[in-house]
């Protein structure tokens, strides 16, 4: 019914196809993912009645027919849009290698997503990457070397998997291989393009959270029992000191999300700073992200990041 509301609105020159986990993992989507190609973002958001979000490309999010929905428009032929134009693809195949083990990735899925947000390693806009992305690290080694795993026991045999991962390593159906700089995650369609787009710092990140994660589960065996001893990233934070940029608006977050990565290039060179990948509520409804930088150039970081803010005319300031 999405769908066909989203085509009719679209119009006859507008391709319109699902793509994300509402193709790999429909049970545990949290809203329908829609791409909608050739279309008037504007147009489209007033004819379905949705909010349009300023991010690159144009998203619009809120509710049709009591579901929730994000539909990302794209136009034009430039590098993102053949990135975004192969998404349906992408998450077709990857339920295609999921065949005869289609059970136990839907039973690891949920507690991965929940390893993924309680150690803030989400978020393309953030510096990590999306659901695809994570979907794609547990499909490859589910069909590879996790193949003989039960499903309900694949959370930890993945865990371990993921800490033995090294710098430099690229991860794809066809196997492991070296030789790059960070930590590549190869889409299962052409064209050729890295999924993760890590830098080396959020690499190395994940990499230790991966290990610090097996620690964590010590001597589970199953998903239920591993996923229940990973501690929440504010549980447990990073050594350094820890901003806050907050806001009060969700096209402002939207915004924030889209522009963030160059926000932590500007960041980068004051030494180990770690975006937290995800948005936290505020008490007010808000919106927050978290940074960690060292302790020596917080004061530096917060001069950096208020001018970062300012140059962008975003409606967000610092609150710790």
């Amino acid at each position: 019914m999405v769908l066909e509301r989203v085509r009719a609105a679209a119009g006859a020159g507008a391709t319109v196809e699902l793509y994300g986990s509402s193709v790999y993992a429909p049970a545990h989507a949290d809203d329908v993912d829609v791409l909608v190609i050739n279309a008037d973002p504007a147009r489209l958001a007033a004819a379905l009645g949705l909010e349009l979000l300023p991010t690159t490309p144009p998203r619009l999010t809120g509710e049709l027919d009591g579901m929730a929905v994000d539909v990302t428009i794209v136009n034009g032929d430039d590098e993102l849009a053949r990135r975004m134009r192969a998404g349906p693809r992408d998450a077709a195949m990857i339920a295609t290698q999921l065949r005869g083990r289609d059970e136990a990735f839907q039973a690891a899925w949920p507690h991965v997503r929940h390893f993924v947000r309680a150690r803030a390693l989400g978020q393309n806009g953030l510096g990590y990457f999306g659901s695809f992305g994570w979907a794609l690290l547990l499909a490859i080694p589910i069909v590879g070397e996790l193949r003989a795993v039960e499903a309900g026991a694949v959370l930890p045999a993945w865990l371990r998997w993921l800490a033995k991962l090294a710098l430099g390593s690229r991860v794809s159906f066809d196997g492991i291989s070296r030789g790059v700089e960070s930590l590549v995650i190869d889409a299962p369609t052409p064209p050729t393009r890295d999924v993760a787009r890590l830098s080396k710092r959020a690499a190395g990140a994940l990499i230790a959270e991966a290990r610090a994660a097996v620690a964590m589960i010590g001597n589970a065996t199953t998903d239920a029992a591993a996923s229940e001893r990973i501690v929440d990233l504010a549980v447990q934070p990073p050594p350094g000191t820890t901003l806050v940029i907050a806001g009060d608006e969700e096209h402002v977050r939207g915004r924030y999300d889209g522009l963030a990565r160059g926000l932590l290039r500007e960041l980068d060179p004051l030494g180990a700073v770690r975006s937290w990948g995800r948005f936290d509520p505020t008490p007010f409804g808000g919106w927050q992200h978290r940074i960690t930088v060292p302790r020596p150039r917080a004061q530096e970081a917060r001069e950096r990041i208020d001018q970062w803010l300012a140059l962008h005319n975003l409606d967000a300031s610092l609150v710790g």
